[in-house]
């Protein structure tokens, strides 16, 4: 009986100090399995309108980040077409498949901001900005006063010719004045039997709404046009006329055709000059190879060679005000944007240059200026300086819109230049009275 006793007693403490050791190597085990297990960095995606060559000098910019901060990895979501940019994002936005970073197009920041798709710029990147970037581009990202992202590209414009067709045609400088564009784009011009043009002396781009409106407000800025004043349009005034009545004088004397593909004729040869923004330099080089070396561009002529005028247009980065990261999104954007590389130059900086874009990051163009004293790109440079940008408002797009049309509506011969200058005023203030109330 005793032995029995002395059995179970036994017994029980071997199965409480089983049962105690396994409970602690249970309890052991969880702490362990935690702290070993790998915390998962997190994802940034941002989103922008670059197409595939230009996405893949970006995601060259993007490794090195992503290389240098593993805990932080930035993914990039293109759009290829650029109109589809905006609707990808309002879409996105409404859906909840925002993406955390967006490059935006200056001219949508009334639409978006009233729309509270933008994020609040912090305070230490509002000052790297107002002090380091060239005032155009300052401009081209403040709406209502306040900065709302990093700028990016600032595109100017230009009068890009032929130096070949010019020489031919027995001239050996650009044009300086309307009068001189005029004769010369005369001379260059040529047609076959059948009146089909030939040889475009001066090209107009229609259905476009940048190349539209950008080329004759560039005009009419060299004459001393000024677009808003007091919060009123009023394109009734002589430089905007008198620049509308150039572009009309061309296409009725058979100077421009605007059925003429004058884009894809420039990079052939086959037209004498075309106003257009500075981007398009890369692809004539692409487009043109050696052919590229006919290319010239100065600063855009004027009535008298006195007057400068550019339209400025620019894109921006901006944090999404729905994303989850949004200190990681702008510690990204600072890096992007302002620390500099072992060339003195941006991440940002460096991949503009490459796609043959001028930053407007101070720092980066004195880095860069290597790169970018080439003839070429000089008028663009210069025109930071004085260019107009784009009135940002809310409805920006439509007023640029509106503006198109009725460019265009002279340009077929539907409408008359004074009339239509007046009815686009008169229907643009009606969308600034709009939104002013």
């Amino acid at each position: 009986m005793a032995k029995k006793l002395v059995f179970r007693r036994l017994l029980t403490v071997l199965i409480i100090i089983a049962f105690t050791f396994s409970a602690v190597v249970g309890c052991s085990s969880k702490p362990q399995s935690q702290s070993s297990a790998k915390k998962e960095p997190i994802k940034l995606t941002i989103l922008t309108h670059y197409s595939q060559e230009q996405e893949e000098a970006l995601k060259k910019e993007i490794e090195k980040w992503n290389k240098l901060h593993p805990d932080i990895q930035v993914v990039h979501k293109p759009v290829g077409d650029f109109g589809q940019l905006l609707p990808t994002i309002m879409a996105q936005q409404t859906a909840g498949q925002q993406a955390d970073i967006i490059h935006i197009y200056a001219l949508w920041l009334g639409q978006l901001v009233s729309n509270r798709v933008l994020a609040e710029v912090p305070d230490d990147v509002v000052n790297d900005i107002k002090q380091n970037y060239m005032p155009t581009a300052i401009d081209a990202v403040t709406f209502e006063g306040k900065v709302w992202g990093y700028p990016t590209e600032i595109q100017t414009y230009g009068l890009f010719y032929n130096k070949k067709l010019l020489k031919e045609a027995g001239f050996d400088n650009a044009p300086n004045t309307w009068n001189e564009v005029y004769e010369m784009a005369k001379k260059i011009t040529k047609k076959d039997s059948t009146g089909k043009m030939l040889i475009e002396g001066f090209g107009l781009v229609k259905g476009w709404d940048s190349a539209v409106v950008h080329p004759f407000l560039s005009l009419a800025y060299s004459a001393g046009g000024v677009f808003i004043k007091d919060g009123k349009v009023d394109l009734t005034t002589p430089p905007f006329v008198e620049a509308l009545q150039f572009e009309e004088k061309l296409i009725k004397d058979g100077i421009t055709d605007i059925s003429f593909d004058t884009l894809k004729g420039f990079a052939d040869g086959k037209v004498g000059m075309v106003i257009n923004a500075g981007w398009w330099n890369s692809t004539l080089k692409v487009l043109m190879k050696e052919d590229y070396q006919n290319v010239g561009v100065t600063t855009i002529p004027s009535p008298d060679r006195q007057g400068k005028g550019s339209v400025a247009y620019g894109f921006l980065y901006g944090v999404n005000s729905k994303s989850k990261h949004k200190n990681e999104a702008w510690e990204f954007l600072k890096w992007l944007n302002s620390e500099a590389q072992e060339n003195g130059a941006t991440p940002e900086g460096n991949f503009l240059v490459s796609l043959d874009i001028i930053p407007t990051r101070i720092s980066d163009i004195n880095a860069l200026k290597s790169e970018l004293e080439k003839p070429n790109n000089k008028p663009f440079i210069d025109a930071l300086s004085y260019a107009i940008p784009e009135l940002n408002v809310v409805p920006g797009q439509k007023i640029k819109t509106i503006l198109q049309n009725h460019i265009e509506s002279v340009w077929v011969g539907s409408e008359k230049v004074e009339e239509a200058l007046k009815a686009a005023t008169n229907e643009i203030n009606q969308e600034l009275e709009k939104y002013a109330k």
